[in-house]
């Protein structure tokens, strides 16, 4: 094989390097598979990946609303009654 076929990945980090090898003896895989499989599940903060019912919002995911749609009016509304339902007491 020549040189040029071969691939190397260089991690300057004794914790990344301790902590493949540590995973590589308990699980039997080699230090390649472990970072591979790593990488396969690693998601970068922000760009979580939109799933099943939910929807991002924002900064996050919810569940995507399947009943009617509670206006701001409404729920101001709504809050505005418990609050004066409770003053009243």
């Amino acid at each position: 094989m020549s040189r040029a076929d071969q691939a190397q990945l260089n991690v300057r980090s004794a914790f990344a390097r301790d902590r493949a090898n540590e995973l590589a003896k308990s699980t039997g895989m080699t230090v390649a598979q472990i970072v591979e499989d790593a990488l396969r599940g690693y998601v970068p903060p922000g760009s979580i990946a939109e799933f099943g019912g939910m929807v991002r919002r924002g900064p996050i995911l919810v569940l995507a609303a399947n009943g009617p749609t509670v206006t701001l009016d409404d729920a101001e509304s709504a809050l505005n009654e418990v609050r004066e339902r409770d003053l009243e007491r």
